[in-house]
């Protein structure tokens, strides 16, 4: 690839999506999304327009795509777009959940830098077309115990004070 181009990549499935806000997981703020395919010929696809095409188990593939939340001179890289099959769509990315099924626009550019070279990806744009809503697990809790006062301490409500002083007097 001598020129930059953007790649549009059809039918996948939308695996952890983070688009709402920049992730650090390696000192560089980014979005993430995973894609995933079971067809074996977009695998190959998608290994032939430079994308790191992992086999998670058998007849499961996998892509991870990135996009930096900054650019090299420090400026807003803008996130990454998502919409839904109509214009009227709103989707919150924050719903996005494993399982859904979109298409995927990416950037990609060659690069030459400290010695390497090869074909960068960007993730650019997220188009759902069937959306499996993530809700959050609000369905974990620890199991408290109801207080309970012991019978052998005393009632402190019901206790005189041992000096007349005051608070202030007393230096409080």
């Amino acid at each position: 690839m001598e020129k930059p181009r953007n790649y549009l990549i059809q039918d996948v499935t939308l695996n952890w999506c983070r688009l709402d806000k920049p992730v650090n997981p390696f000192g560089t703020e980014q979005y993430e999304a995973q894609l995933e395919t079971r067809d074996k010929a977009k695998a190959d696809e998608l290994k032939a327009n430079h994308l790191n095409v992992k086999e998670k188990e058998a007849g499961v593939y996998t892509v991870s795509l990135k996009r930096k939340a900054k650019r090299a001179d420090g400026s807003d890289n803008g996130k990454v777009q998502v919409v839904g099959t109509k214009a009227s769509d709103v989707i919150d990315v924050r719903t996005i959940g494993n399982g859904s099924k979109g298409n995927v626009i990416i950037w990609q550019y060659p690069y030459e830098a400290m010695g390497r070279s090869g074909i960068a990806s960007s993730l650019t744009k997220i188009q759902v077309t069937d959306l499996v809503e993530y809700t959050g697990s609000n369905d974990v809790d620890f199991e408290m115990q109801p207080e309970t006062v012991a019978d052998d301490m005393p009632d402190f409500s019901k206790m005189q004070p041992k000096t007349d002083k005051t608070a202030d007097e007393l230096g409080f």
